[in-house]
């Protein structure tokens, strides 16, 4: 489902992302850990195109992007529009409009970009509030909900484009703790549904729940990769026991 080969990013002098490889099948959700500024949301924003690369490459759902001068052909601009409607991505801040409701929020994708009828997205947005636990929202504004039903709301946004992969960047950094609860909940359920899921967190407790493989970022490397078991309990580098140490007392 994601195939990453040599993925390089830079901002002007600061090379961000230093040769990341990665392979996911689909089912399968990867959670990546470390420290602040090591390059896991980059990483995510370079996947659903968000953010241009530099060289390598990205295939998502059968859709490859090339870095290098071969990126601003015609038919890589096609590729990166097709590889978005691929990838849903749910961010730290909710993002959602704050001048429609809880339904219209949803619903303004699907109709705008996918063609699909009012009713068609009307339908599957309802279905998608009742799988977050927010049926009795759909005529809310985003103001008149905590955080942690917005945030919600934006994982019903995401979802209602159909993606392949779902892109979660911290979704619960900005949450109280029983917000947070709440969020997590949610996408717990995803993954126990199988769905193919990329997930930047400090929740380690929620990440060895949920995490098929576990990806230890630093300095722009993938520095360790396993099982959350080995992870967590039996890492092999000396800055993954490090950061475990560090994060797992706070």
């Amino acid at each position: 489902m994601i195939l990453v080969d040599n993925l390089h990013k830079s901002y002007g002098p600061l090379h961000v992302l230093r040769g990341i490889s990665h392979r996911q099948q689909p089912g399968e959700a990867v959670v990546l850990i470390g420290p602040s500024g090591c390059g896991k949301s980059t990483f995510l924003r370079c996947l659903n195109q968000l953010e241009s690369i530099d060289s390598g490459r990205i295939t998502v759902d059968g859709i490859t992007i090339q870095g290098g001068p071969s990126a601003q052909a015609p038919e890589q601009r096609e590729q990166r529009r097709q590889l978005r409607l691929r990838a849903g991505m749910v961010f730290q801040s909710f993002n959602l409009f704050p001048h429609l409701t809880v339904l219209q929020n949803i619903c303004v994708a699907p109709m705008v970009v996918k063609g699909a009828s009012p009713e068609q997205a009307e339908k599957r947005a309802v279905e998608l509030l009742a799988k977050v636990g927010l049926q009795d929202k759909a005529t809310a504004y985003p103001s008149q909900l905590s955080g942690g039903q917005q945030q919600r709301v934006a994982i019903a946004r995401a979802l209602a484009m159909d993606p392949k992969v779902m892109l979660f960047d911290e979704p619960t950094s900005a949450l109280d703790p029983e917000l947070r609860d709440e969020v997590l909940g949610v996408m717990r359920q995803l993954a126990e549904e199988g769905l193919t899921m990329l997930v930047v967190t400090h929740e380690m407790q929620f990440a060895r729940d949920i995490a098929d493989q576990v990806l230890f970022f630093e300095a722009g490397r993938v520095a360790e990769s396993g099982p959350p078991d080995q992870i967590f309990s039996y890492p092999q580098q000396a800055r993954t026991r490090e950061f475990l140490s560090r994060v797992q007392t706070r």
